[in-house]
């Protein structure tokens, strides 16, 4: 083997790449619903220094059991984001001993910047108490976990075995519907995010208005791109795999919507036009109560879980579209 280049890939190699790819997935996704929590709770500033924990470098765990509410969420999404860490920084590393594929490199560098970006985001935060690092830390979450959810397709098996892509002619199709449902499925997560970080009850109401008016829009377009993709990925019933996806993601965003839909009455109420033309029914909302903030978090973690399975399937449909690379 010539020096300076990795050893040959072997099927024990890629299994274990594939399995610590699905490991870093599975883990991110309940990170980013602790995050939701602890932005639901208002708890991101209940620990005030960080990379330490009241000084601790390790907080001791009878204390962190018998703290307040706020406290334990805020060191435990800080406790598990350094699982994340630790997952991120080996799968990067045994992508470039292992992986010959030199786009792995590039990979493999952006799992192990973005984990290190996430937490550095995360801690300035907190150090800085600043509302716009929150805004910005829970979209770079979302764009993580569909890098990570990226990856577990790079590296699944399957990835080099489907059939030649000229037997694919409605792949280019899919594949920038899937794109474009992607784009618009993250630009409804930043809005929420705006949204998540402001109240109607501010100085400035026009912009919570500006808002809730371009989350709207935004998921309306998204859900048509989703439904248009859906019917894309059906029609290639050739490809199993590309038409559960389509079904997935289209399940996926309907679940989305209706989280949506839950998530404006649980924090504001039925809206006044639907209370008078529709159904007069009555709702009090509970501030911080168990239904608003499972179905608030819950709206934000299935919103990034759209938007990594609308990456993977726009990645397949491309990996159909120009074959396998060497």
């Amino acid at each position: 083997m010539p020096p300076g280049q990795p050893p040959p890939e072997s099927a024990a190699a890629r299994r274990w790449l594939h399995a610590l790819a699905w490991a870093l997935a599975v883990a991110v996704f309940p990170l980013v619903f602790l995050g939701g929590l602890v932005t639901t709770y208002e708890a991101g500033m209940s620990v005030e220094d960080w990379p330490t924990t009241y000084g601790h470098w390790f907080y001791p765990i009878q204390q962190w059991f018998r703290a307040a509410w706020d406290t334990f969420l805020e060191h435990g999404h800080r406790v598990w984001a350094q699982v994340v860490g630790v997952l991120a920084s080996a799968l990067a590393l045994l992508l470039c001993c292992y992986d010959r594929r030199r786009a792995m490199r590039w990979v493999a560098l952006a799992l192990f910047l973005g984990v290190c970006l996430q937490g550095t985001l995360g801690g300035l935060r907190v150090l800085f108490d600043a509302r716009l690092l929150a805004k910005v830390h829970g979209c770079t979450a979302a764009a993580y976990f569909a890098l990570c959810a990226a990856t577990v397709a790079l590296t699944a098996p399957k990835w080099r075995d489907l059939p030649p892509p000229q037997s694919q002619p409605a792949a280019r199709r899919l594949q920038r519907l899937a794109l474009a449902a992607a784009t618009l499925l993250y630009l409804d997560i930043i809005f929420g995010a705006q949204l998540r970080h402001a109240a109607a009850t501010t100085d400035a109401p026009g912009w919570f208005t500006l808002w809730v008016w371009l989350k709207l829009i935004v998921a309306a377009l998204a859900a048509a791109a989703t439904v248009a993709t859906w019917q894309t990925a059906a029609r290639s019933a050739a490809v199993p795999l590309l038409a559960r996806r389509g079904r997935l993601l289209a399940t996926i965003v309907a679940v989305q919507l209706a989280l949506g839909a839950a998530t404006w009455v649980v924090n504001y109420g039925w809206p006044a036009w639907f209370t008078g033309l529709i159904w007069a029914v009555e709702y009090t909302v509970v501030a911080q109560g168990r239904l608003q903030v499972l179905t608030t978090t819950a709206h934000v973690a299935v919103g990034s879980l759209a938007l990594a399975m609308a990456v993977n399937l726009a990645l397949w449909s491309h990996r159909l579209l120009r074959g396998p690379r060497p």
